[in-house]
């Protein structure tokens, strides 16, 4: 199996890696913005790891992929939020 060139757009299921790419940051970008390893990035992109963010981070996050928290995927959520349906959002 041959690896995509970096020209050709490989197509994700990472809705976390969409947001990232939407706003054309690099994962190492990605990682000094929010304060984490670039390897916690790759983790959370290939779903080997679910992001999990402080709310400091998150609000890093959602400013890095110009996103209002109310704009992110139910599935960037942390599981006890996104699965009462509720989100805490009012």
């Amino acid at each position: 199996m041959t690896r995509p060139k970096k020209s050709q757009r490989q197509e994700t299921n990472s809705p976390f890696k969409r947001l990232r790419l939407n706003v054309k940051l690099s994962q190492e970008q990605l990682a000094r913005e929010i304060g984490v390893a670039v390897s916690t990035i790759r983790r959370w992109e290939k779903g080997q790891a679910e992001p999990t963010m402080t709310v400091s981070q998150m609000k890093e996050f959602c400013k890095a992929v110009k996103k209002s928290f109310d704009e992110l995927p139910n599935s960037l959520l942390p599981s006890d939020i996104s699965k009462n349906g509720s989100n805490g959002r009012t």
